[in-house]
């Protein structure tokens, strides 16, 4: 055991490197506050966040850290700085669809945007599209096999949603629920990306044949979500790299599937989650016997 004059000292350190760390984050704000000024009139009416950007900070840290502080817990650290900042720019604001088979849904999206964000759960799905139409961000389960939400995405009234980023960003192993943010918000690559697309496809042609395709054009699809409706079916796919919106670059690997395939929608490109090894169980100390 330290004697007490050595534990003190200790403290005392850390008391002076606290009082650091309080110095750096009001000199990080300050810097953050020329930024808002220098960005002026751009900023009204938007949302100042940007994911791509926040990846590469967070993504650079972790690798500072090199593994002496747990990437989740490093990121849980900064995202509520990075929501706290943004807030200083714009008003921030997010709606969360969670519903009772999706509940974890809530604590990722304040995992994401901070604790100290305004939230509200909305009742449905479609409200909370509504509510990222009105300049919140919405955050929804990520679809799964079967009808679901994200073939609101292709309405008119909501084509200027793009879904912005995957949660978590951290992940540290299989989990029950992921989900998704979505804004009225033009996504912006982080050099390491992923894009959800919707190819609207002919009934008769199967998923292994669009998999087939998507594989050959080096896209590594994962399946989000089957909807039929109409005598159409949608695929909901995730895919490697970022795609633009509008961009010709996508349906031009899909020459081979244009007599089966009548459009294809990127609907959101956001960072690729930083995958870390789970923390370790923390070992029980045995004491002697006295």
């Amino acid at each position: 055991m330290l004697p007490d004059t050595e534990l003190a000292s200790l403290r005392a350190e850390i008391d002076r490197i606290d009082d650091r760390l309080v110095d750096l984050l009001i000199a990080r704000l300050a810097v953050v506050e020329r930024i808002a000024a220098a960005k002026g009139d751009r900023l009204k009416g938007g949302l100042a966040i940007r994911p791509g950007r926040e990846a590469v900070i967070l993504r650079r840290l972790v690798a500072r850290a090199a593994g002496r502080l747990p990437a989740a817990t490093l990121v849980r650290m900064w995202r509520e700085l990075l929501a706290a900042t943004t807030r200083l720019q714009t008003p921030l604001a997010v709606a969360v669809w969670a519903p009772p088979e999706a509940a974890e849904v809530w604590d990722l999206a304040r995992d994401q945007f901070g604790s100290t964000t305004p939230y509200e759960r909305a009742p449905s799905a479609s409200a909370a599209l509504r509510r990222a139409c009105d300049g919140r961000i919405a955050v929804l389960p990520m679809p799964e096999e079967g009808p679901d939400w994200w073939p609101a995405l292709l309405e008119p009234d909501h084509r200027k949603l793009a879904a912005i980023a995957r949660l978590p960003f951290v992940e540290t192993g299989p989990r029950p629920v992921s989900a998704l943010a979505v804004a009225a918000l033009e996504p912006e690559p982080s050099a390491d990306d992923l894009s959800l697309v919707i190819l609207e496809a002919a009934a008769s042609t199967s998923r292994t044949r669009l998999a087939d395709v998507l594989e050959r054009a080096h896209l590594a699809p994962r399946w989000r979500g089957v909807a039929r409706a109409e005598g159409r079916v949608l695929h909901l796919v995730e895919v490697d790299g970022f795609h633009a919106r509008g961009a010709p670059l996508l349906p031009s690997r899909l020459a081979d599937l244009e007599d089966h395939i009548a459009s294809v929608t990127v609907v959101g490109a956001y960072p690729r989650p930083i995958v870390a090894e789970p923390a370790a169980a923390p070992v029980a100390v045995q004491h002697e016997k006295a």
